[in-house]
């Protein structure tokens, strides 16, 4: 096994456990209108999203791109990604990622100690 067939086993089951552990809690505005920063560690998969099919993701090549970006952007001093990370805050801890899994794969990878996040609120019954 190559080092992305363990990380990539290491993912696969992060979306194993958290696929019927989903429930999302509301946060405040304040938590809404800030940047923040978690380990990549605390970020979960989203088991709806593409990125956690079988048959479409992970895909190895993205990841490793975003990890050549990484590489450079710590060069630099500069932050690993300009966009945050879009989260939503979980009930049994942690939270799930709705837009960004493989910028958070290549974090976890580079064992980047810190991303920027953004905490959106789930939708309630009636959202449009």
């Amino acid at each position: 096994m190559s080092w992305s067939s363990d990380f990539l086993e290491r993912v696969r089951n992060d979306i194993k456990t958290y696929k019927d552990r989903r429930e999302m809690v509301r946060v405040n505005i304040l938590v809404r209108l800030m940047v923040h920063k978690l380990p990549p560690e605390m970020l979960k998969p989203n088991p709806d999203d593409e990125f956690t099919f079988d048959n479409i993701g992970p895909n190895e090549r993205i990841i490793q791109g975003y990890c050549e970006v990484i590489r450079r952007n710590q060069r630099y001093d500069e932050d690993i990604f300009p966009e945050p990370i879009i989260i939503q805050r979980m009930q049994i801890g942690g939270y799930m990622i709705l837009n960004g899994h493989h910028r958070w794969a290549a974090a976890l990878h580079e064992k980047i100690p810190m991303v920027r996040v953004t905490v959106v609120n789930p939708r309630k019954k009636g959202d449009k």
